[in-house]
C-alpha cells in the first residue's frame, strides 16, 4: 500500500509539472512571427532588463551597437549572482527591438554569446514581447511528464487496488 501511495504521489507531482510546461508551451505559442536577432548584450536580471524603458542606439552602417543601460540593473538578490542573460535586438516592420532573454548563463558562456546572431519569436500583435524560444522544448517536456505522471498514476491505483484485493 505505501509503495502504491508513492508512485501515485510521484505521478500527481509529475502530471503537475507537466501541466506547467504546457502552461508556458501555451504562452509562448502566441509568439507566432520569426526574425534573426543578434546577441548585443548581457545582464544580470533579464526581468528587470525588460521592465526598464531603455533606449536603443543604432547606427544603420555601424555594427557596433549600444544599448543605454541603467546601472541598476538586477535586484538585490540577483546581484551576487554570477548569471547573465543575453540581450539580443531584432528588427520588425523596420523597427528595431531589444529585449532580455529569460534564460540566464554563467558569465563565461553569455559572453561567447555575444554578437551572435539567434532566430527570435516575437508577438505579431505586440513586437516588443519576444523570445528566443519558439515553445516547443516546453511542448516535448510538458507532453512527457503528463504522460509519465499519468503512467506512475495508473500503477499507483493499480498497487493500491491489488494491495487491497489482497487483503480482503
Amino acid at each position: 500500500m505505501i509503495v502504491g501511495s508513492i508512485f501515485l504521489i510521484i505521478g500527481l507531482i509529475l502530471f503537475i509539472v507537466g501541466i506547467i510546461f504546457v502552461i508556458c508551451w501555451r504562452h509562448l505559442d502566441r509568439y507566432s512571427g520569426e526574425t534573426t536577432g543578434v546577441i548585443i548584450d548581457i545582464t544580470r536580471s533579464g526581468y528587470w532588463h525588460n521592465r526598464q524603458k531603455e533606449k536603443v542606439t543604432v547606427s544603420q552602417g555601424d555594427r557596433k551597437l549600444r544599448v543605454q543601460m541603467n546601472a541598476n540593473t538586477g535586484s538585490a538578490t540577483s546581484r551576487n549572482s554570477n548569471m547573465y542573460a543575453p540581450v539580443f535586438q531584432y528588427v520588425v516592420d523596420g523597427r528595431t527591438y531589444s529585449r532580455a532573454s529569460g534564460l540566464s548563463y554563467n558569465k563565461g558562456i553569455a559572453q561567447k554569446k555575444l554578437g551572435k546572431t539567434v532566430p527570435v519569436y516575437y508577438n505579431v500583435n505586440n513586437p516588443q514581447k519576444a523570445s528566443l524560444s519558439n515553445g516547443k522544448g516546453y511542448k516535448m517536456l510538458g507532453l512527457s511528464f503528463s504522460i509519465g505522471g499519468i503512467l506512475f498514476c495508473i500503477i499507483g491505483f493499480a498497487l493500491i487496488l491489488a494491495n487491497r484485493m489482497y487483503l480482503i
